[in-house]
């Protein structure tokens, strides 16, 4: 199956554009990006393992009752782990093609000298990841749905959410600010965003390309707690709080720092 094969669909009543779930049984055909338990296969090792500290990495945000959105769902983990919570609906959202993720213009790389052989492989690494989604969502039950698309474009037509998860995806955008813009137009309530950051009230970034690692080309910027303040007042949230906590980063043997934003609508 391609990545175009799972394109989505209308519901019935014309409410929202969900994708059609594909049927997996072959592990060996999926990526996990987060260490996940699955029902008759046992723990699969993903790049992260967030285990046990799901509510910490979100906040400590209350679930029950709320509908939610997952943005750059991946494997699944946030949006299952919400169901899991007690969340009454949940949508996950990740990209409907390799080519809305952008790379840092390493010259020598394949996506910067060709991208149009660069793009057909990588979609096959995406439908892994999908592929991996839908296992995990058929063996634990999941009534969750998926709308792939445009991060700087969400389909508002999907309705508001309680909570929005914005977890470890806006340091791999290009244009971060851009992307919360799109999401906090169906963030009701809660807008939760986990990220590294800049422990600063200075409206400042750091840019982090390295031109001597061009096997990080998908990292691009850190914020100063005082960009996010900013913005988000812009888009007429107010912080609540902010945490952070060390994580495992298991392809990286390492313990690794985020923040958690939690804001609020307020206007």
């Amino acid at each position: 199956m391609t990545n175009r094969d799972n394109q989505s669909e209308m519901d019935g009543d014309g409410s929202a554009s969900y994708a059609s779930p594909i049927f997996v049984d072959d592990i060996s055909r999926c990526y996990f990006y987060h260490t996940t338990d699955l029902p008759g296969l046992g723990t699969q090792q993903g790049e992260w393992d967030l285990r046990g500290q799901f509510s910490q990495y979100v906040g400590d945000v209350s679930f029950p009752g709320k509908r939610v959105l997952d943005i750059g769902c991946g494997s699944g983990f946030l949006s299952f782990s919400a169901e899991q919570a007690g969340a009454s609906a949940v949508v996950s959202f990740d990209m409907d093609d390799a080519r809305r993720q952008h790379w840092l213009p390493f010259h020598k790389k394949l996506v910067y000298s060709s991208p149009e052989e660069f793009y057909p492989q990588h979609n096959k690494w995406i439908e892994r990841w999908r592929n991996a989604y839908w296992l995990s969502h058929r063996l634990k039950n999941s009534q969750a749905k998926v709308i792939y698309g445009d991060v700087y474009d969400i389909p508002l037509i999907a309705g508001r959410f309680d909570v929005v998860l914005v977890c470890s995806i806006l340091e791999h955008l290009a244009d971060p600010i851009r992307a919360l813009a799109s999401v906090a137009k169906v963030a009701a309530s809660e807008l939760i965003i986990t990220t590294p950051m800049i422990d600063s009230d200075d409206r400042i970034a750091r840019f982090e390309g390295d031109a001597a690692r061009p096997d990080v080309d998908y990292v691009w910027w850190t914020y100063a707690r005082g960009v996010y303040a900013h913005v988000l007042r812009m888009l007429g949230f107010e912080i609540q709080t902010i945490s952070s906590g060390r994580y495992n980063f298991v392809l990286g043997n390492s313990l690794e720092e985020r923040s958690t934003i939690v804001a609020r609508r307020v206007d």
